[in-house]
């Protein structure tokens, strides 16, 4: 079972919030977004609990209206189909979960089925006519109720059944919102996923517990059943345990051991005064628990000690390495090896995974769970660049919360951006592996497009001798000006506000076709870089970006001697120029960073 949607509805910030869900997620978003409240209503949601909810779950606290969280999932294996098909809709199955706190602040749910039902009511298990006879004697379900007797709420639920078995076809069915379907929560409490949050301020102590929820537990669980159905010198400890049991208690009371007796009679001896029967129960534990109750991690990088006595980066590294080897040992217990099914899919989400973990990790570590989420999905919220890969854009959502009255707000690209363009998706595609630095769009309050390096070195200059540096503008080299319109195309897409700063570039004179240095294929190239001018204008999306086009070129207005540029680079030379504060700035120059860094 995978999870494909999910919308919270007045839980938090997330007053109606929306997301689609693919098996790997990358949330992107400034602090206090509302990235987190995604992950603990879906925890809620995952939960067959109400604990922890209170006022403060609910939005703006206003209990008077209820937190209503929904979810919709598909590929459900064949033991989810088998217990969920009267739920399911074409193949796919839909739950909503509605959070009520009455006046005195006790929280209650209700569980909501989106499903299939006949059009006719008489079809319906609730039925209220049921035991009518003038009013069932007519229906058509009549042929498969008792002619005498009473008809019982079970008795006519299996008639629906018959009818339907036999009368396929007569069924007129409609998609209609049921609350609290019988049944239905014991089966989706033990059916849905299983969700498993790592916290950013998270010890690895927690995970390495050998409790059933952990990430330790969950890997000796697996191996324990795996051993206990195929290794033989296991199974016979096993029922060495059984027969311990029995010698202890005995089959019957009289044959418990006579020091167990002993024992019971003196205590309720000394309780004489209260006329109470003692029975001590010696419970021998199954295999499994034993594991649970012997086995710790001890790490040696050097000196062997419990991972509590590690630095924080091997502490958090080793949360990772447990759920890569969970993931994997999940493949194979799910795999022909074993014959066994599991159940419930898992979907994992972790706050802040680059805590504590230095670059070429967060790297690895990325990597790491994209694989792990080709069988259990993957929820990151991250506030790193080394978590970003433009490769996988598809996963990118940047959360939002633009005011306190609409809340927290999802932005994802579902679709190829550069679909049926060829020649784009070509560049695209070199440049698609952005580095930290340019990754740096999906976290900034405004981006300015540059085309080349000598601006993204000069304009931080600048910006401080006017006094309004802005760190959270992202200044981005976009490695020239044919590539201008592949990251507007990307910021359009998340809604990133930018400016993008290019060149005129008019074409010279002389190299048109009547002036006195024409040459074909430097002309075209002038025109192609003219021409370009308008696909840049095209592209800009002005409900949230800007365009500044710079008459001629940049470099004519910097003032810098060609001989020192071309000696130690332009970059270097516009920087060096103008950290000299006796060089005045041109307006021209002053007016671009001012736009740049405008609120």
């Amino acid at each position: 079972m995978k999870l494909r949607y999910f919308k919270a509805e007045r839980y938090k910030s997330l007053k109606n919030f929306e997301i689609d869900v693919d098996d790997f997620v990358v949330l992107l978003g400034e602090n206090n977004c509302g990235k987190s409240n995604f992950f603990y209503a879906l925890n809620l949601f995952l939960s067959a609990s109400v604990k922890g909810v209170n006022e403060t779950c609910f939005f703006n606290h206003k209990t008077q209206e209820p937190i209503v969280l929904t979810a919709h999932f598909n590929q459900l294996n064949d033991a989810e189909k088998e217990k969920l098909t009267p739920w399911m809709v074409d193949g796919d199955l839909t739950v909503s979960k509605e959070y009520i706190s009455d006046e005195s602040g006790k929280i209650s749910a209700n569980y909501y089925a989106i499903m299939k039902v006949p059009e006719e009511p008489w079809l319906h298990e609730d039925f209220e006519d049921y035991k009518k006879l003038d009013v069932i004697v007519g229906l058509p379900i009549a042929e498969f109720l008792p002619r005498g007797g009473r008809i019982t709420k079970e008795v006519y639920k299996q008639a629906i059944v018959q009818f339907k078995g036999k009368y396929p076809d007569r069924i007129n069915c409609l998609i209609d919102k049921r609350k609290n379907p019988a049944g239905y929560k014991q089966v989706l409490d033990g059916y849905l996923p299983e969700f498993h949050l790592v916290q950013a301020v998270q010890e690895a102590t927690e995970e390495i517990k050998t409790t059933p929820t952990t990430l330790l537990g969950k890997l000796v669980g697996i191996v324990v059943r795996r051993i206990a159905q195929f290794n033989p010198a296991f199974q016979r400890l096993n029922e060495a345990m059984v027969e311990m049991k029995k010698v202890i208690e005995g089959e019957t009371p009289e044959e418990k051991m006579t020091e167990i007796k002993e024992l019971e009679a003196n205590i309720q001896r000394a309780l004489s005064m209260w006329d109470v029967k003692v029975k001590i129960n010696v419970d021998t534990p199954d295999v499994e628990k034993v594991f649970q109750l012997g086995t710790n991690v001890v790490l040696d990088d050097g000196l062997a000690t419990g991972v509590e006595s590690k630095g924080h980066g091997l502490q958090r590294s080793l949360i990772f390495a447990l759920m890569r080897v969970w993931a994997a040992e999940s493949r194979r217990h799910t795999g022909t090896e074993t014959g066994l099914i599991r159940e419930r899919s898992n979907i994992f989400a972790f706050e802040e995974p680059e805590l504590f973990l230095h670059p070429q990790v967060c790297r690895a570590t990325y990597e790491a769970l994209k694989e792990i989420s080709a069988t259990d999905q993957i929820l990151l919220c991250t506030h790193s660049s080394h978590f970003v890969n433009m490769e996988d854009y598809r996963s990118l959502a940047i959360i939002r919360k633009t005011s306190q009255n609409d809340g927290t707000k999802a932005f994802r690209v579902k679709t190829d951006l550069f679909e049926g363009d060829d020649e784009r998706k070509q560049r695209f595609n070199m440049i698609r592996y952005f580095n930290p630095d340019r990754n740096e769009v999906f976290f900034a309050r405004k981006v300015a497009l540059l085309e080349g390096a000598t601006e993204k070195a000069l304009f931080p200059v600048i910006v401080r001798r006017l006094g309004t540096f802005d760190h959270s503008v992202s200044l981005i080299d976009c490695g020239g000006k044919f590539n201008l319109t592949l990251y507007m195309k990307i910021l359009n897409a998340y809604r990133i506000p930018y400016l993008t700063i290019y060149d005129e570039d008019p074409i010279p004179e002389e190299l048109k076709p009547d002036g006195t240095e024409y040459d074909k294929d430097k002309y075209n190239e002038a025109k192609n870089k003219f021409n370009e001018n308008q696909n840049i204008e095209d592209e800009c999306n002005r409900e949230f970006a800007k365009t500044f086009m710079v008459s001629g070129k940049l470099e004519n207005i910097l003032g810098v001697s060609r001989n020192r540029a071309d000696k130690v680079g332009k970059p270097y030379a516009a920087v060096e120029h103008y950290s000299n504060e006796q060089n005045s700035i041109p307006n021209i120059l002053e007016n671009i960073v001012r736009e740049v860094y405008a609120i």
